[in-house]
């Protein structure tokens, strides 16, 4: 199953889990804490205006950016 991410613009994530914005605590909406497991998010690992962690990341196809970026 491939669910697809909650923009248009970004690529289509690999059997990730919804992403239920009324459930997200307050670190998840801020960024601070991934979005799927609540662990320390990656600003190399944005979902939108959120943030995944190395691990989720690399678990669902979330692709890296520079920091610049």
């Amino acid at each position: 199953m491939t669910t697809h991410s909650m923009t248009p613009h970004l690529p289509p994530l690999v059997d990730a889990p919804t992403i239920n914005l009324d459930a997200l605590t307050v670190r998840q909406r801020a960024g601070t804490s991934c979005v799927w497991c609540a662990g320390t998010a990656s600003p190399r690992h944005p979902v939108g205006a959120l943030r995944a962690c190395e691990c989720c990341a690399g678990l669902y196809g979330v692709p890296a950016v520079e920091a610049n970026q």
